[in-house]
């Protein structure tokens, strides 16, 4: 990937970015530090992260600049209005190269068939990894969910339903659930992980339409090099990053085969 544009040359764009798709309190110091590696590298992109209490909003705000999706919104609703740069490689287990499978939880170890008609914990019905990956995993591509469904708001918020005997069974992002176990590691006693979900790409980095298109190389390649650089590994290594890679729509877009029936 190269540049048309010299570092410094391209007009410096005003805005929002945001990584908090992993709004773990613990985190927020780490992708402070990744942002500024990037900026560094791309210093027309705003100088600091914007971290908001819901990140939902963001992906659609005209202030947005470099935002962190959901793989299912991405094919669903934004693929007109973002641009995809890439995604993260995760060293965490379920991961796959810039791929992953989301975590079956439940309180007793069945194969994920058996929770057909169960009480699920969901953190919102357009997740790939909480609530797609869930159907898919327990009856398969293309099926409904036949049972009721507690809606939670947040993955941490399933893993507590479950825990608590509020629901039988929830599929978490395999980062999420990892992080859960490293700073959270009481909300995991008791519970099991029963399956897993469907392999899938990690979550997409995107840019704002206001990002010209021939800068998308250039912001991925200082998001690559920003991780890659040996100064940065203990950050890396915080946030479980192995590496970044520039993918596109078409590699999200083969995820409408997961559609849940109605």
């Amino acid at each position: 990937m190269t540049s048309k544009v010299a570092v410094g040359e391209r007009a410096p764009l005003t805005g929002e970015a945001g990584l908090g798709m992993y709004p773990f309190d613990d985190l927020r110091p780490a992708y402070d530090a990744l942002w500024s590696a990037v900026h560094g590298r791309a210093p027309w992109l705003p100088g600091r992260l914007t971290w908001h209490d819901d990140v939902h909003t963001s992906w659609t705000s005209p202030d947005l600049v470099v935002g962190y999706t959901c793989g299912w919104p991405l094919v669903t609703r934004l693929a007109d209005v973002v641009q995809v740069v890439g995604t993260f490689e995760f060293d965490v287990p379920g991961a796959e190269g810039p791929s992953y499978r989301s975590v079956l939880i439940a309180r007793e170890a069945a194969p994920p068939a058996s929770f057909i008609g169960a009480v699920a914990a969901v953190n919102a019905s357009d997740s790939l990894s909480g609530w797609v990956s869930l159907i898919a995993a327990v009856h398969g591509p293309g099926g409904r969910w036949t049972g009721p469904v507690t809606w939670t708001g947040a993955h941490v918020e399933s893993v507590r339903a479950v825990q608590s005997g509020e629901a039988a069974i929830a599929s978490i992002d395999a980062v999420t659930w990892h992080h859960v176990q490293r700073f959270a590691p009481e909300l995991t006693d008791g519970l099991v992980v029963v399956g897993a979900g469907p392999l899938v790409p990690c979550l997409p980095v995107v840019a704002g339409p206001r990002v010209p298109a021939e800068a998308i190389d250039e912001l991925a390649d200082a998001f690559a090099l920003a991780v890659s650089d040996p100064a940065l590994a203990p950050v890396a290594a915080d946030l479980r990053v192995r590496s970044f890679v520039r993918r596109t729509l078409a590699d999200y877009l083969p995820l409408r085969q997961l559609a849940p029936g109605s």
